[in-house]
């Protein structure tokens, strides 16, 4: 997805006809020869006012902020989402599928809601961008919108690759009455024209007369979704096209997740230099991961998080 500080909309919701920013497919790929992507811990550790929580905190936040919602999830599955945020979402798909889309509408109205400060480290990150010639990829994980804001408020055209999609984004293949709709969160998918909504009034309307969620992976093992799998699988095999061509990988405030394949899958079978970090924990992690493999011991593992590490990090993409 291209972000612009001065991106003009070019599309109109189909429920308020207000003006929103079309998602145009990619012409001419990109392949830079430094790809960064960053996951919930980047973004946990961007801020120290008002950070978004990562896997293990999610859940209580969540609850907190839709006790209707996700506060009503029956005890015996808030322990198993309190233990594995992805196995309670494989339970609650298991026992009462109905229930993941709308609760996939709450979480994306949750993440909504943070956007980075002046101090935020993907502000500082993005304003360094500016001042190179070197042609970086970025993607994210994340479901909030800290990197795509970052880029816009320091005035940049840049493009993040959203394997997992973002709670702005939707999908105009399909729309339909949320009173008069109730369908399987796992069962159903629409593709269609693709656009982002960043005016809060606009994406609250969109949440409130559409039952279909915003183009988001749900937080499972599988990563399955919705809506908008057309972009989705392009983001995917974009994803895959980055890390073909580059020759660094910067992983950041991601833990390793084997079964998340169309991720951890392409970084293992990839001959780019791998650069990560994500805190003493997930070195451990990558190290078993990457021993499995039989990585090259070209790869270079910093053992801070992501503010810890943060000049580092800059210092050798060259920013």
């Amino acid at each position: 997805m291209r972000i612009s500080s001065n991106q003009m909309p070019a599309e109109s919701c189909p429920n308020c006809n207000s003006p929103l920013q079309r998602i145009p497919n990619p012409t001419h790929p990109n392949r830079p020869a430094k790809v960064i992507i960053f996951g919930a811990g980047a973004s946990a550790g961007s801020t120290k006012v008002n950070a978004p929580p990562i896997g293990e905190n999610l859940f209580g936040e969540l609850a907190n902020f839709d006790p209707v919602g996700w506060g009503s999830i029956p005890d015996s599955q808030k322990t198993v989402f309190q233990g594995d945020f992805e196995s309670g979402m494989m339970r609650l798909a298991q026992f009462d599928n109905n229930k993941l889309p709308p609760l996939q509408k709450s979480m994306a109205a949750f993440f909504f809601q943070y956007a980075p400060d002046t101090q935020n480290l993907y502000r500082k990150f993005c304003e360094r961008l500016k001042n190179t010639e070197q042609s970086i990829g970025l993607a994210s994980l994340n479901y909030e919108r800290l990197l795509e804001l970052a880029i816009a408020d320091t005035g940049q055209d840049l493009e993040i690759c959203l394997p997992h999609g973002c709670c702005n984004i939707f999908c105009d293949g399909a729309t339909t009455d949320t009173l008069g709709a109730e369908f399987p969160g796992t069962g159903v998918t629409t593709t269609g024209l693709i656009y982002s909504i960043n005016d809060r009034s606009q994406f609250n309307y969109k949440l409130a007369h559409d039952s279909f969620p915003p183009v988001m992976s749900y937080f499972e093992p599988y990563k399955r979704v919705t809506s908008g799998v057309n972009f989705i699988d392009e983001q995917k095999q974009k994803w895959s096209a980055l890390c073909e061509a580059a020759k660094e990988i910067y992983v950041i405030g991601i833990k390793p997740r084997p079964g998340d394949s169309h991720i951890w899958g392409t970084l293992g079978s990839t001959h780019s230099k791998l650069i990560y970090c994500s805190g003493s924990n997930g070195a451990l992690q990558f190290k078993e991961w990457s021993q499995s493999l039989n990585r090259t011991s070209e790869d270079l593992i910093l053992d801070g998080r992501f503010e810890e590490e943060f000049e580092k990090i800059c210092d050798l993409i060259g920013i």
